[in-house]
């Protein structure tokens, strides 16, 4: 067992960086003690502070022998105050979290299943409805005041990122944080949890079925695919809700952020990651799954433009490529294509 060794963090704004972070923290034989050092970072935004925290706490968790310190966090103002060092469970908790939400930003902040069962049965509602009242203040952010239209359609797609992690991931707890950056006209928001993961939810369903976490990934943002939506067909007209899952939610998500931001998500040893430009595949090592979205503010007509199109294209895809027999040559075709 080698002894004491120094880590850096990932220096911040990019995922791959993040990804190689998560994937060489898992390889990594069972030390004597590793210092996690942030004296390189100088810029983080949530997605950075979320798969750097859960990558730390998935290596806590595989190895429980190993003495784990950091150094450098100090200087970490901004991540401390929205709550990065509590992320990473320090003891004492020596940099507690200073900042509780504003109109820019979202601190990492946490939904609990426990919590919004409770909550919705308490109200008489379901618990979608009562995912959607959560996602208010996400959407808020994200939207700056752009538009009703515009903070509605984001409402819908966090509530189907977060249901799809209760619901199809089973996680008790979905964690998030965002950061709008005014001078920028840019907004960040990353959602992530500890469920089984994207394949894990697939295998339990009747079509589509992955082969690996890259396929899975790939089924999991196209329109129509859910490891539950057939059983929603299957139901009589009286028993079905509106929260039935229709499988639209990533393919949104994708979709919109893809388009004008950038779309990312990562489950088990891959992830995916697109914008406007290009369409990457990444390795990576983390449990449950992690969301990452960015939006450019800056050009509102191109914003109403995507919404729009969004519906259409939802089921022109679909009619193209179909859902029963959809296959990753097909995906990897469109994705590629920049449709």
């Amino acid at each position: 067992m080698s002894k004491k060794t120094k880590i850096h963090f990932p220096p911040g704004k990019s995922f791959f960086r993040l990804c190689k972070f998560s994937k060489e923290l898992s390889d990594l034989p069972k030390q004597s003690e590793i210092n996690f050092s942030a004296d390189r970072v100088r810029f983080v935004t949530p997605t950075d502070m979320i798969m750097i925290a859960k990558s730390c706490l998935q290596r806590r968790r595989k190895q429980r022998d190993e003495t784990h310190t950091f150094s450098g966090l100090k200087d970490l103002t901004y991540a401390n105050n929205l709550g990065f060092s509590d992320a990473l469970r320090l003891k004492g908790k020596p940099y507690q979290q200073g900042a509780f939400g504003g109109q820019n930003y979202i601190p990492i902040s946490s939904i609990a299943r426990k919590d919004l069962e409770e909550s919705a049965e308490e109200k008489g509602v379901q618990l979608g409805d009562e995912i959607e009242a959560r996602c208010l203040s996400l959407a808020a952010v994200v939207s700056q005041g752009r538009s009703e239209e515009l903070r509605s359609a984001l409402q819908r797609s966090f509530r189907e990122i977060i249901r799809n992690s209760f619901e199809h991931g089973e996680a008790n707890t979905v964690f998030f944080c965002a950061q709008h950056w005014p001078r920028l006209e840019k907004v960040e928001l990353c959602i992530a949890d500890r469920g089984i993961g994207v394949r894990s939810s697939l295998e339990s369903g009747k079509y589509n079925i992955p082969e690996n976490d890259l396929e899975a990934l790939k089924f999991a943002i196209m329109p129509g695919v859910s490891s539950k939506a057939w059983k929603h067909k299957k139901k009589k007209s009286a028993q079905k809700t509106p929260w039935d899952n229709s499988g639209y939610g990533l393919f949104f998500a994708h979709h919109l952020f893809g388009n004008l931001g950038h779309f990312a998500i990562a489950s088990g040893s891959n992830a995916l990651y697109l914008n406007r430009d290009r369409f990457n595949e990444f390795e990576c090592e983390i449990n449950g799954t992690v969301v990452s979205l960015s939006l450019d503010l800056s050009c509102e007509q191109r914003i109403f433009d995507c919404l729009n199109d969004l519906s259409k294209k939802a089921h022109i895809i679909k009619n193209r490529l179909g859902v029963k027999s959809l296959d990753i040559a097909s995906i990897d075709a469109y994705l590629k294509s920049n449709d």
